[in-house]
């Protein structure tokens, strides 16, 4: 009886036991289940939020990107494609910035171009050219005539322009240089620092570099320097020059590609003359402090043509007789650019007084695009005028080019990405065969009240700057 009730009772044990291990089971399916459950709910939220943030990003950057477009249309006047495929690049390659900052600007209204300039610390002409890889490295920069650097004072750029210089090895300054055996003793030290320390120093290249050629048959003045004489371009931080001129052919076509290959060999561009018309026509850009400025050059001074035009396959000028051809070049050049300096050799040589044609040429030119107008060959100082808030410069005159006295200076421009932000004029005076700086505040005064008589609406105070007379 008593195996009977202990079989009973262990029977009864193992029923309950496996009522305890269904009932666990039921509950960890129960649990397993109201987990899936819940699993699925988080993944379903999960989506629901990441396809939320999906349509929140994708109209944030619609937002961003609609702004970008229409603040690139305003800037550059460009197609809808480019301006599409701007704002996308921007949006791709400155993720962070086009959620943050740029999206807080398109919400507010508007994206500017001082907003692209303070974010990105370049201009939307910059940008560009960094979207196409025209700046991916020095090489690829070369090939587009582009050239970058820091400027020393941050959201500007400095450009110091100066007027003829010339170099021939009989007579004139470099008679007095190879006495001296300083450039110091020629040009003033403080106009020397200001030349270097600036952050680009341009000056019309009156004359060739070459040990080859003989001088042109009937022309009065043909200028040459040798080679050697490249020393003095570096000592004065030249960092462009002009040969839109009437005398950089003077010694004929193989003189001409010799100083082509001289300046190219101390890294030193050149506008409005080449070895071919592709390079003659050519504009030339610095990227300073993300602000590109571009440069282009013309000649049409001389009155008997000694100085060819270059042509296809042959070395000489970029002429402006006709303006019409200057004209496109200019027009073409300002859409590449944020700031674009026109150079123009040409006027009566030996006055003062700028003529009706220079007046018309340079308002043409303006017209066509050119922020300023920048003139040579008369060899001495003209006025300046402004045209509707623009200014053209008829002649900048000799800066070191022989023994005679008279004023020069340079000018220097700062810019900034809306434009000219400053112009002034560094007054000097020319006088056997140095140039030197006119430090006596009374003396420069003279000087200012002398090219301040010269030009029809420009005010220059004390300190050399120029404003227009409104």
């Amino acid at each position: 009886m008593e195996e009977k009730d202990r079989r009973k009772s262990k029977r009864e044990k193992l029923r309950l036991k496996r009522q305890r291990q269904v009932k666990q089971r039921k509950i960890l399916l129960a649990e397993a289940v109201i987990l899936f459950v819940l699993v699925i709910i988080c993944i379903g939220i999960g989506v629901h939020k990441r396809g939320e943030e999906r349509k929140k990003s994708t109209a944030r950057k619609e937002l961003v990107k609609e702004a970008l477009e229409e603040c690139y249309k305003t800037a550059m006047k460009a197609g809808k494609k480019e301006q599409k495929e701007l704002a996308e690049w921007v949006i791709e390659n400155y993720p962070k910035e086009a959620d943050t900052v740029l999206y807080e600007k398109a919400k507010g209204g508007k994206i500017t171009e001082q907003d692209i300039y303070n974010i990105f610390g370049e201009t939307l002409h910059v940008l560009s050219d960094r979207k196409a890889g025209y700046l991916k490295d020095e090489k690829t920069k070369k090939k587009h005539q582009i050239y970058e650097r820091s400027g020393k004072t941050e959201g500007e750029a400095e450009v110091l322009i100066a007027g003829d210089l010339c170099f021939a090895e009989e007579g004139f300054v470099l008679d007095y240089y190879d006495e001296t055996g300083e450039l110091s003793e020629c040009i003033s030290p403080e106009l020397l620092t200001m030349m270097n320390e600036t952050d680009l120093f341009y000056l019309n290249h009156e004359y060739c570099v070459s040990d080859r050629g003989e001088p042109l048959a009937g022309k009065l003045y043909t200028f040459r320097a040798k080679p050697e004489r490249m020393k003095l371009l570096r000592e004065m931080g030249t960092g462009l020059v002009s040969l839109a001129n009437n005398h950089v052919y003077d010694y004929g076509e193989e003189a001409m590609l010799d100083t082509a290959d001289y300046l190219e060999e101390e890294g030193i561009p050149y506008v409005g003359g080449g070895r071919s018309k592709k390079e003659a026509d050519r504009p030339v850009y610095f990227i300073i402090n993300g602000i590109k400025i571009g440069f282009v050059a013309a000649s049409n001074a001389e009155i008997t043509q000694y100085t060819p035009a270059a042509e296809k396959e042959s070395p000489g000028i970029l002429e402006a007789y006709d303006t019409r051809e200057y004209n496109q070049i200019i027009e073409d050049a300002k859409a590449e650019c944020d700031y674009l300096i026109a150079y123009i050799h040409w006027g009566n040589e030996d006055t003062n007084q700028y003529s009706s044609t220079q007046t018309e040429q340079g308002a043409e030119f303006l017209a066509s695009g050119a922020d300023i107008v920048v003139g040579g060959h008369p060899h001495v100082l003209q006025g300046l005028e402004y045209m509707e808030g623009k200014p053209v410069i008829y002649s900048m005159g000799d800066f070191w080019f022989n023994d005679e006295t008279k004023y020069t200076g340079l000018l220097r421009l700062t810019v900034s990405y809306e434009g000219l932000k400053e112009m002034a004029f560094v007054p000097c005076l020319q006088t056997e065969y140095t140039t030197q700086y006119l430090k006596e505040a009374e003396k420069q005064r003279e000087m200012y009240d002398f090219l301040e008589n010269l030009s029809p609406n420009a005010v220059i105070d004390d300190e050399g700057m120029i404003t227009e007379d409104l």
